[in-house]
This record gives C-alpha cells, structure tokens and sequence, in this order.
C-alpha cells in the first residue's frame, strides 16, 4: 500500500478529495492509501511517510520549501483540470501515474 498525502492551503479541498478518491481507490482496486492535510499540518515527519505528496495549485508554491524535507519522497501539482472539477477518478489516475513514473533506486 502507497501513501499517497493531498496538501491544500487550509486543507478544505483536500479533504473534499479524500473521502471520492478513497472510494475510486478501492473500487479498481489500486495499492493507494489517501490522506489529506492543510499546509500548517504538514511536518517532516508526515512527508517522510509518504510514496507521493500532491498539492493543489494554490498550495503548489509550497512544494519547492518542502523539497529539503522530503527527501526520497515524490511531489506533484495536481493538474488544473481535475483540481478545478474536483475529478477524484482522474487524481486516482494521475497518483497511479505518478507513481509508476517513479524511477526505482538500486
């Protein structure tokens, strides 16, 4: 099972993601476990549990500062067209996506 985190701003659109793509994630029965924070909830110690972190535009500033925290830990902006229509389908997608682009380290 892949941890997969979504950072919004205060964490409202996060966790309006969370409970359809939970749902999407386990009717086609993809290795992913979501979880949802706002930026104030984000720690080093959350972000090291993570396969992949994505962020909503809005929060995506926040992805450069996180970088020296994250270390081996995937990040990503979830695209503006599944952002703006709250497409939970299309982020289990991207996630599976994005995951599966990840090179493996030796």
């Amino acid at each position: 099972m892949k941890n997969v985190l979504l950072v919004s701003g205060r964490g409202i659109t996060s966790r309006l993601f969370l409970g359809e793509a939970k749902r999407v994630a386990e009717t086609r029965h993809a290795n992913l476990k979501f979880t949802a924070v706002g930026l104030a909830d984000l720690t080093p110690e959350l972000l090291s549990q993570q396969a992949l972190v994505l962020y909503t535009p809005q929060a995506a500033y926040q992805a450069a500062t996180d970088l020296d925290h994250q270390g081996a830990v995937q990040t990503a902006v979830i695209p503006n067209d599944i952002y703006g229509w709250l497409n939970s389908e299309a982020l289990v997608k991207f996630a599976m996506h994005q995951l599966a682009a990840t090179p493996v380290v030796a």
